[in-house]
């Protein structure tokens, strides 16, 4: 119906122009076709509209519209422990509350110890110390010289005789202790106890055994020195290790000894 009335207009307007409007007329009608259908085969590009908000889904003010994270999110407030390391660990908590509870650890606890450790919550006893004092127990002779510069240590009643041996120990110049004398020596080890044990309670301090020739009868005549051999406990603690040593190994000019030992704290 509207197209017929559309065409009735056309040819009246047509019949009723010359030739020239009538040219014009069909130009700017062509023209105005062709650009609607031109403009009908464009497509409309929409650009989406970005909506900010919080986007975690566990949070009170969750938005489903949104597109952007704002990090506008807020989440309820559990209080708890947040160590994960305790063994009351809540991992919903957002403060912590300071109820962590914790598996005792059982360890040294003193940490001027050797084995103290910082995480031991209970202490088992086992700390070890570094030693103050050393015990020297015993004295043994590996080996000395049998000949005082290649003559005989003695000439008794019946000729040369072997040496009578005794130790004097010695802190600087200060004797500490000593022995009797263990009588024609003829063959090692020796080992004395006499005078002993005796606890050395200055490991830094230097000291020394010397060991002597007895030549006195009665009070009567002179020692003579056959040697000796010094030694600073310290210097026999072992670095990085709780295994301490029971015996002292010395040696000095021919003479080899070994000592009996115990460190104590």
């Amino acid at each position: 119906m509207i197209n017929t009335k559309i065409d009735n207009l056309f040819v009246y307007i047509w019949g009723n122009l010359n030739v020239m409007k009538r040219i014009l007329l069909v130009l700017t009608l062509t023209t105005l076709i062709f650009a609607c259908k031109k403009e009908s085969n464009f497509t409309t590009i929409t650009t989406p509209t970005e909506v900010e908000g919080c986007m975690d889904t566990l949070a009170l003010n969750y938005s489903p519209e949104a597109t952007v994270d704002d990090e506008s999110c807020e989440y309820a407030v559990v209080e708890g422990c947040t160590d994960p390391t305790a063994i009351n660990y809540n991992a919903a908590a957002t403060i912590d509350d300071g109820s962590c509870e914790y598996a005792p650890v059982s360890g040294c606890m003193d940490p001027f110890a050797y084995n103290y450790d910082p995480l031991a919550t209970v202490d088992d006893g086992s700390c070890e110390f570094p030693p103050s004092m050393l015990k020297l127990s015993s004295i043994t002779i590996n080996e000395m010289p049998m000949t005082n510069n290649g003559a005989n240590w003695d000439v008794g009643v019946l000729g040369f005789e072997n040496p009578d041996v005794f130790y004097v120990l010695k802190q600087g110049d200060g004797d500490i202790s000593t022995s009797s004398s263990q009588d024609d020596i003829s063959a090692f080890p020796i080992s004395f106890t006499d005078g002993l044990p005796y606890t050395i309670n200055n490991l830094s301090q230097e000291y020394t055994i010397v060991l002597y020739d007895n030549d006195q009868i009665a009070g009567v005549g002179e020692n003579e020195l056959i040697g000796s051999c010094s030694f600073t406990p310290n210097d026999h603690i072992p670095t990085g290790s709780n295994e301490y040593p029971t015996e002292i190994n010395i040696q000095s000019a021919g003479i080899d000894m070994t000592l009996a030992i115990e460190w104590l704290p």
